[in-house]
C-alpha cells in the first residue's frame, strides 16, 4: 500500500518534469522493518508548483509550512508530506524561527539533512540512495551529521535535541565528533524557539532509552540551556533511610519506571527539582521539608518558559506538590482520611498514586516490599471508596438559595463547602433526602450567624 502511494506521486510529478524522492525517516523506518506512519517525499519544485500540480490531479491538499516548503497531501487516506529541496537554513537575530533557503539539487538537499540515518531515499524505480552512508551507520546503530557537525548544528540548533530524540527513541550511540560538537555548541540551543524545544522534549521523554539519552545531555551540559534546575540535582546526595543514589540518579530510576505518558514523565523528571534549595542537615540526617510544595512553584515556572498549556502546566505540578502524601498513608488512617485523600486529589488520584509509587521503587530493596505493601494497603481501600472520587455536592447552589431564600454570594459557597465535608467525614450518607442535607445546613447557618 505504501508503494503504491509512492507510484501514485512519481507518475503525477513524472508528467510535470520533476523530480521527487521518498526521503528521511520514512526510508529508515522501512529499513528498520517498522511500520510506517510518516510519508516524507522531497520535491525540485517550489511549494506553490507543488500544490498547482496537486490540484490538477484532484489530489486534497493543504499548506503545511508554505516558508519551509512543505505542502500536506492526502492519498488513499493517508497524510504524507512533500517539501521543496533544502539548500540552507539559518537563524537571524533574535528570530527563533529558521530561515529557509531553496536549493535545486538533491544531493544537496541530503547533505543539508540532521543525521545519516536521515539522508536515505528511495528513487521512483524502488532504488535506495545512500550517499552518506546511512545504512552502515543505521546498522551499527550509529547518531551522525552528513556534514561537519559543527556547521549542521550552527544551521538549525534544534538537531543537538533531535540527536538526543532519536538516541532515546533508538537506542543508537551518538558518534564522537558529533557529540563533542553538541557540547561546543549546546549554548545554541537557546536561539530555538520554546515551542520546538518543548516537542522535541516530549518525544524524547517517551522514548525506551529516555535515560541514556537524559545522562548525555546532562554530560553534555544541554539541560543547563533550557532546564538549569536540573543541574544541582547532580551530585546532591541525600543520605537517608529511602535513597541510596544521588537526587540525580534517584530522578532517573523514577523517570525509567514512569509509564509512558508524557504528564507522568515530566512530573517525575521535575518532581524533586526543589531539593538542592530547601536541603537541612540535622543531628547529621539530611531532610529536604516541603520540597515538593516548592517544587510545584518551580515545575509551574519551567512548564511556562517552555510554553506549555495551561491544562498540562497545571496537572504536573499538581502531581509534583502531591507526590508525597500517599507516602504518608498508615493503617491508623481513617476512612474519613481516606474519603478526604480521594476528593482533594480529585480527577488526578490515579496519576498521584502511580508518582508515588514511581518514587519508591528507586528506593533500597529492602525498603521496596514494605512501601509498596503499604501503597497497596491504600489502593484497596479507595477501591473500596471508590464512589466518593466523582462525588459532588448533593445540593445545588439554586436548592440552597430556594430553601433559605438566600441571594447568589460566598455563603453559598462555604454551606456547599460544609454539607460536602460532613458527606466526606461519613456524618452524613452519599445518597439521602435532600431534606438530611438541608437540616444539617440549617444548623451551619445558625452557628455562622452567631
Amino acid at each position: 500500500m505504501e508503494m503504491g502511494i509512492f507510484k501514485k506521486i512519481y507518475e503525477i510529478f513524472k508528467k510535470e518534469k520533476g523530480e521527487i524522492f521518498l526521503v528521511g525517516g520514512s526510508v529508515r523506518d522501512m529499513l528498520m522493518n517498522k511500520e510506517l506512519t510518516d510519508f516524507d517525499f522531497a520535491t525540485s519544485f517550489p511549494p506553490q508548483k507543488t500544490r498547482e500540480i496537486l490540484n490538477k490531479n484532484k489530489i486534497k491538499n493543504f499548506p503545511v509550512g508554505i516558508a519551509f516548503g512543505t505542502v500536506g497531501a492526502i492519498i488513499d487516506g493517508k497524510e504524507l508530506h512533500i517539501t521543496t529541496y533544502r539548500k540552507k537554513e539559518t537563524y537571524r537575530p533574535r528570530n527563533r524561527k529558521p530561515a529557509v533557503e531553496f536549493g535545486t539539487s538533491f544531493e544537496e538537499d541530503l547533505k543539508r539533512r540532521d543525521f545519516t540515518i536521515n539522508t536515505l531515499a528511495i528513487s521512483p524505480e524502488g532504488k535506495i540512495i545512500d550517499i552518506y552512508n546511512g545504512a552502515k551507520d543505521l546498522s551499527e546503530k550509529i547518531i551522525r551529521t552528513p556534514s561537519h557537525p559543527d556547521e549542521s548544528f550552527q544551521d538549525d540548533p534544534l538537531r543537538i535535541l533531535r540527536a538526543f530524540r532519536f538516541q532515546s527513541q533508538l537506542g543508537f550511540k551518538i558518534e564522537n565528533t558529533t557529540y563533542k560538537s553538541i557540547e561546543k555548541n549546546a549554548f545554541r540551543i537557546m536561539y530555538i524557539s520554546e515551542e520546538r524545544i518543548r516537542a522535541e522534549m516530549n518525544k524524547l521523554l517517551l522514548g525506551d532509552f529516555v535515560i541514556k539519552a537524559l545522562i548525555d545531555m546532562m554530560n553534555a551540559k544541554v539541560l543547563n540551556f533550557f532546564v538549569p534546575e536540573l543541574y544541582p540535582l547532580k551530585n546532591l546526595h541525600q543520605e537517608s533511610d529511602h535513597h541510596h543514589k544521588d537526587v540525580w540518579l534517584h530522578t532517573l530510576k523514577v523517570v525509567e519506571n514512569t509509564p509512558k505518558d508524557e504528564t507522568l514523565r515530566w512530573a517525575t523528571l521535575l518532581h524533586d527539582i526543589a531539593k538542592p534549595y530547601v536541603k537541612a542537615v540535622e543531628k547529621n540526617e539530611i531532610h529536604f521539608y516541603r520540597h515538593e510544595e516548592l517544587g510545584s512553584k518551580m515545575a509551574y515556572s519551567i512548564l511556562s518558559r517552555l510554553k506549555f498549556p495551561k491544562e498540562l502546566k497545571e496537572d504536573i505540578s499538581f502531581l509534583i506538590a502531591k507526590h508525597m502524601r500517599a507516602n504518608l498513608y498508615t493503617r491508623e488512617w481513617t476512612d474519613s482520611a481516606v474519603r478526604r485523600f480521594i476528593k482533594d486529589m480529585g480527577h488526578r488520584l490515579d496519576k498521584v498514586l502511580m508518582l508515588s509509587r514511581c518514587d519508591i521503587t528507586s528506593y533500597r530493596k529492602e525498603k521496596v516490599r514494605e512501601k509498596i505493601k503499604t501503597l497497596d494497603e491504600l489502593g484497596e481501600r479507595i477501591k473500596d471508596l471508590t464512589s466518593i472520587k466523582e462525588l459532588k455536592c448533593p445540593i445545588s447552589g439554586n436548592d440552597i438559595m430556594k430553601q433559605f431564600d438566600l441571594s447568589a454570594g460566598p455563603m453559598i459557597g462555604k454551606i456547599k463547602d460544609f454539607v460536602m465535608n460532613e458527606v466526606i467525614e461519613g456524618r452524613l450518607p452519599q445518597d439521602a433526602d435532600k431534606k438530611i442535607y438541608f437540616q444539617s445546613a440549617s444548623k451551619f447557618l445558625k452557628n455562622t450567624k452567631k
